[in-house]
């Protein structure tokens, strides 16, 4: 079965997108399916983690390989603003040796920092499939609460949850007018992966690829300070 989902945003919305950098860093427009599937693991393991500490590895190797394999379509909501903002802060040096205790202090510097935050107005709608276990996915879903930066906080509305034999949509070039860089898990990725207290390293381009998605949104204006985009 297909699972359709929505969320009804209640905060501003933020997401690095993959070729940012750590001081200028455009955002993506709605949460990609590996963030998508991020958040699903993190409530997994939040809520039912420990009721496996004896079988843990067996036990997440096969609710991961469920979740990495879902094929997730976004459905932005019927407007967004995407707002760019700059900050100057002080922060501590990269590039000093922090493990040399002879150093009073670890130096500070001026930076500036570029910053996207994006409103979204109406709902997100998310549809992923297929599966045999939509009734999990859909008690995970009704547990997430924010996507994206901590703090972009997102509204699950259960009376709009679907399940159907087809996805409600699905990304079609000829009426997208907006591309977006979407990252997803590879299908050959394992936990042990994207764990970030495991040992092994993720690679691009196989533990996480990086596509091109395209969004039925028009950008309907723009300036120095923003973006407005109205879905068709």
């Amino acid at each position: 079965m297909w699972l359709s989902v929505s969320y009804q945003p209640v905060s501003l919305f933020s997401l690095k997108r993959s070729d940012a950098t750590s001081m200028a860093a455009r955002s993506n427009l709605v949460p990609t399916p590996y963030a998508i599937k991020m958040a699903l693991l993190k409530v997994l393991l939040e809520s039912q983690g420990h009721l496996h500490r004896n079988d843990f590895d067996t036990w997440i190797s096969h609710q991961f390989t469920w979740i990495r394999d879902l094929q997730v379509y976004i459905q932005p909501p019927e407007r967004l603003v995407v707002n760019r903002n700059g900050y100057k802060l002080r922060y501590y040096d990269q590039t000093a040796d922090k493990a040399d205790k002879s150093r009073p202090t670890v130096p500070m510097q001026d930076g500036f920092v570029f910053r996207e935050w994006v409103h979204l107005e109406g709902n997100l709608q998310i549809c992923s499939g297929l599966t045999q276990h939509s009734q999990e996915l859909e008690r995970l879903f009704a547990q997430i609460n924010y996507f994206g930066k901590r703090g972009c906080f997102f509204q699950y509305l259960p009376h709009a949850t679907v399940q159907t034999e087809q996805p409600q949509w699905q990304p079609n070039p000829n009426q997208s007018f907006t591309v977006q860089p979407m990252d997803d898990l590879g299908d050959k990725s394992t936990f042990s992966k994207i764990n970030p207290f495991s040992t092994q390293k993720a690679q691009l381009d196989k533990d996480r690829i990086i596509k091109p998605g395209f969004l039925p949104l028009e950008l309907r204006g723009s300036s120095a300070r923003y973006d407005f985009y109205q879905r068709i």
